[in-house]
């Protein structure tokens, strides 16, 4: 057994050894071009490869093996480093306990995915956090020998798995391995129709009945064959893959399928290979890069590392469900988009430059780009070719009347075939059209002036003449259905001309200037007898009636108008939509636009071009080639995966709290403490596409629906507790993904601690409460008090108040009665003036009449007069009235001289109230003489000096 194994090893090193030898000595002879066989254009072309390197995956550059897990989707491949998980948008990278080189790695559909290295075999599968972990069945197997062998092949069968080295070959199930008996070294065991067939060096082709080996009819003679594959073939048949080529073995006998495709082989070095779904063959060489075959070993198509392989060497091919081949390679890992209908030309040698126009003709293909036009036939497999004399720029090629026109930086050629003349020297053909208005002429517009083309009589065409009168550079040029001519010219903006019979003189011109009208990237077109521009406000189209552009409506809804970049007419019904994120779209009148999965970064920028060839056939211009879109019908029925995107994980930034999803949520639920609230979540879905936009929405988080973007995780910060609903869809397919995120408030903010908040918040509150009461009571009481004392205080006031008022009033009351007094005394004083004047007339007529002259009626009136002066009874009024005012005065001046008489008395009043001596003479009536007497005697009774006034001291009492 060990010689077995060491003799397996030194071929495997030869064969290695030879396959380097020869791609040393034929890589300097790869062929340019791929291989193809039909007259399609879509031969040339190859499927679109998505390239992913070590750094993107994230580990070495050896890829051994590769399978689909049929329950996630996930793609898995056996690295050198360990085995790649890949979900649709994220890499991981799994690595074995002791580090070793994954060689094998298969599925079985129940979610185990096994993988071997050197002395290693086990399983990976999800634990309940949906985290894939090791599972060892080595301790299984107790054969010496198995610390050095490694484990190439892994095969689920029959509710088992049959795992391989190149010297032993084992069977596990139910727990149990069971070795098989080998009749000799082996390279790799096979499942075709459900039958096991195994290649034993130098003894032929066996096929594994009952663990038991058994020789195939004629299996003998692929003895000395290195059987790498072996695929089913037509019927029961076999496609056995050998390093010399491909043989059929149907049962009875073995036969070589194709000539030319062993021979591409037998140089190339057959490795890998995998019978599609549409009964295809797919091949990977050590030297070469991947072969297509039909179902009889046919070459269709070539595909290696000049048409965008990261590298010749194919160690790995895998089918996945659908229906695109991933590619392990000695440096990567590549995706043919086989189920996407467009294919690609691409020049990575830089061979023909950036693509701007294209054209067929007759059988022949030309492509103008920035270094000339290059051809080549389409249904021959050579290269393309340059045109001679047409070195440098190319604007334009058009084919009018059979006749292909290319618009040069130099002027204007006529190519037929490969040959190219000049037909006029004016620089830089734009664009050149018929004329709709006059079949048999041409307008072209160029660097500096409008040319017009005439037809000759033998259909050939003929520079004429140009527009004068109006110069600049014609970018674009239309007519409508008015014969009126459209240019633009970037400098100036757009003229809608007319011209006369002769297209030498204008007859009408207006202009369409300002910032909208000199944008370079306005788009003039003419589609459904319209006159459009597409601009940074949306599609505008011509409008006869105000003679203005204006939004159109019905093309803005139909075409979502406003995110339109470009638009191509390929027939009366029918054009392409450029939109502004460099997408495109198919549009057909009276149908929804249908996306065309073309990457978005390959355009060349400002001249974007989607051109239908006179074959019809409709390609895109990009940078490094052309793509070559499917027909229309294609489009219409295409549908990509709709695989509905799934949450892959929801995880705590800067820590180690992760939910793994291997399967869509369902109903799913997180609760996440209070300080988890910055998330990173990460979603995927397995339909690969290179356009698979996602968008986004977490409920009670974010106000609306994210625009799509080509991302696949979003982070979210600083998330405030409460409950949460992120919901995820993708521009594959409309269905919503959903997860359900609670974030837990703080301890110190949960239901108990609420709770008891709440307890310690009443009884503070009742506290607080009576505390206040108190205090409220006190300052009641306290406020009562000083209200009592200030009402006392008040009460003391208006007492006094009262007080002061009664002896104010009283004071008035004496100050009127005082008045009182004087005024009667005053009236007292007069009347006995007046009767004393009236005594001295009567006496002074008496005396003038005689002196016995009325002596009775005189005495009687001179009696009378005396009896009213100063009577006792005037003197009573008074003295009432004085005592009433002065009734302390007397009685004080009573006790401090209790020997005046009463005439005393009455002379006190009358000093106290001020009265002269004359006014108290006529009150007595007595002289002025005797008042002074009776001043006298009262001062020497009262002893008062001579000096004080008696007037005052009267008054001071």
């Amino acid at each position: 057994m060990i010689g077995a194994t060491l003799e397996l090893t030194n071929l495997f090193c030869r064969k290695t050894l030879l396959a380097f030898f020869t791609f040393l000595l034929t890589g300097s002879t790869l062929i340019r071009s791929q291989t193809f066989v039909g007259n399609s254009i879509s031969n040339i072309g190859t499927p679109e490869i998505i390239n992913f390197n070590k750094q993107q995956y994230g580990a070495h550059y050896q890829n051994w093996d590769a399978t689909q897990d049929p329950l996630t989707g996930f793609m898995y491949f056996a690295n050198s480093k360990g085995m790649l998980e890949y979900d649709g948008s994220n890499w991981k990278t799994f690595e074995l306990p002791r580090k070793q080189i994954v060689r094998s790695v298969a599925a079985d559909g129940s979610g185990k995915i096994y993988t071997g290295g050197m002395a290693s075999f086990g399983y990976w599968e999800a634990n309940e956090h949906g985290v894939l972990a090791y599972h060892s069945l080595t301790h299984l197997i107790h054969d010496k020998e198995f610390s050095r062998e490694e484990i190439w092949h892994i095969i689920p069968y029959q509710e088992g798995v049959l795992f391989q080295s190149f010297a032993f070959l084992y069977f596990y199930k139910n727990g149990k391995v069971t070795k098989l008996k080998n009749p000799g070294t082996i390279l790799f065991v096979h499942e075709v129709h459900h039958r096991l067939f195994v290649d034993v060096i130098n003894k032929g082709l066996f096929e594994i009945v009952n663990n038991q080996f058994k020789l195939l009819p004629d299996g003998e003679k692929l003895s000395h064959e290195a059987i790498d594959v072996i695929l089913p073939f037509e019927g029961n048949s076999l496609l056995v893959c050998t390093n010399n080529g491909l043989f059929v073995h149907n049962g009875t006998s073995v036969k070589p399928l194709n000539t030319q495709t062993n021979e591409f082989f037998q140089l190339y070095r057959l490795n890998r290979a995998i019978k599609l779904h549409n009964g295809q063959y797919l091949f990977g060489t050590l030297l070469n890069g991947i072969v297509l075959t039909d179902a009889n070993g046919k070459i269709l198509r070539h595909i290696n590392q000049r048409q965008g392989l990261q590298n010749n060497t194919v160690l790995s091919l895998y089918e996945d469900k659908v229906h695109n081949v991933w590619v392990g390679l000695d440096k990567g890992i590549d995706l043919l988009m086989l189920s996407s209908p467009l294919s690609y030309f691409r020049d990575l040698d830089g061979y023909l430059g950036t693509v701007y126009d294209i054209e067929s003709l007759n059988g022949w293909l030309y492509v103008g780009t920035n270094q000339g036009v290059y051809c080549k036939p389409i249904n021959s497999s050579t290269p393309f070719k340059l045109v001679p004399k047409t070195q440098g720029q190319v604007w334009d090629l058009a084919v009018i009347d059979q006749q292909l026109f290319c618009g040069h930086n130099n002027g204007t050629l006529l190519i037929e075939k490969n040959q190219a003349r000049l037909i006029s020297d004016i620089t830089g053909g734009w664009t050149i059209k018929k004329l709709k208005s006059n079949p048999n002429w041409l307008v072209q517009g160029t660097y500096t002036r409008l040319c017009f083309y005439k037809k000759q009589a033998n259909g050939s065409w003929i520079f004429d003449h140009t527009l004068e009168n109006l110069g600049g550079s014609f970018t674009q040029v239309e007519e409508d259905n008015n014969g009126y001519l459209w240019v633009y010219r970037p400098s100036t903006g757009i003229n809608r001309i007319k011209l006369d019979p002769s297209f030498k003189k204008i007859m009408s011109n207006q202009s369409f200037e300002g910032e909208e009208f000199r944008n370079s990237t306005i788009n003039l077109r003419s589609f459904q007898n319209k006159i459009l521009i597409t601009s940074p406000k949306g599609i505008k189209s011509y409008q006869n009636d105000t003679r203005q552009f204006q939004l159109d409506e019905d093309l803005q809804k139909w075409l979502f108008g406003e995110v339109i970049h470009k638009i191509f007419p390929i027939s009366a019904n029918e054009l392409y939509v450029l939109r502004k994120d460099g997408s495109l779209s198919y549009a057909k009148v009276g149908q929804k636009p249908i996306d065309v999965p073309i990457p978005n970064n390959r355009w060349v920028d400002i001249y974007e071009n989607v051109v239908k060839i006179n074959s019809g056939e409709v390609l895109v211009c990009t940078e490094d080639g052309f793509v070559i879109l499917p027909p229309s019908q294609i489009l219409d029925k295409q549908t990509s995966a709709n695989i509905k995107p799934f949450i892959r994980s929801v995880s705590v930034v800067d820590d180690s709290t992760a939910y793994l999803y291997r399967f869509p949520p369902q109903n799913q639920e997180i609760t996440l403490d209070y300080n988890e609230n910055s998330l990173s979540i990460i979603f995927s879905t397995t339909s690969i596409s290179p356009k698979t936009k996602y968008s986004y929405w977490l409920e009670n988080g974010m106000k609306s629906w994210s625009p799509y973007q080509l991302i696949s995780m979003k982070e979210f910060s600083n998330l405030q507790p409460g409950s949460y609903i992120f919901h995820l869809k993708s521009n594959q397919n409309a269905e919503e993904n959903t997860i359900s995120i609670t974030i837990l408030p703080p301890w110190y903010w949960n239901a108990w601690s609420k709770g008891l908040y709440t307890a310690i918040f009443i009884g503070i509150n009742l506290l607080f409460y009576r505390y206040q009461d108190r205090k409220f009571r006190l300052k009641q009481l306290k406020e009562r008090r000083k209200l009592e004392r200030r009402l006392r205080r008040q009460a003391e006031l208006s007492e006094q108040e009262i007080i002061r008022l009664r002896n104010e009033q009283l004071e008035q009351d004496v100050i009127r009665k005082s008045e009182e007094l004087a005024n009667s005394t005053m009236t007292l004083i007069k009347k006995n003036e007046l009767l004393l004047e009236i005594k001295q007339e009567v006496d002074n007529l008496k005396k003038e009449s005689g002196r016995n002259v009325g002596n009775q009626a005189y005495r009687q009136i001179m009696n009378l007069i005396d009896s009213n002066i100063s009577s006792e009874q005037d003197w009573q009024v008074f003295e009432s009235n004085f005592n009433k005012v002065h009734e302390e005065f007397l009685k004080k001046l009573i006790e401090l001289y209790p020997n005046l008489t009463p005439s005393d008395l009455k002379l006190a009043a009358y000093l106290r109230m001020n009265l002269s001596s004359k006014e108290i003479a006529q009150l007595f009536n007595i002289t002025n003489r005797s008042v002074e007497l009776k001043r006298y005697r009262l001062r020497k009774k009262m002893e008062l000096d001579t000096e004080i006034n008696l007037g005052e001291f009267m008054m001071k009492i």
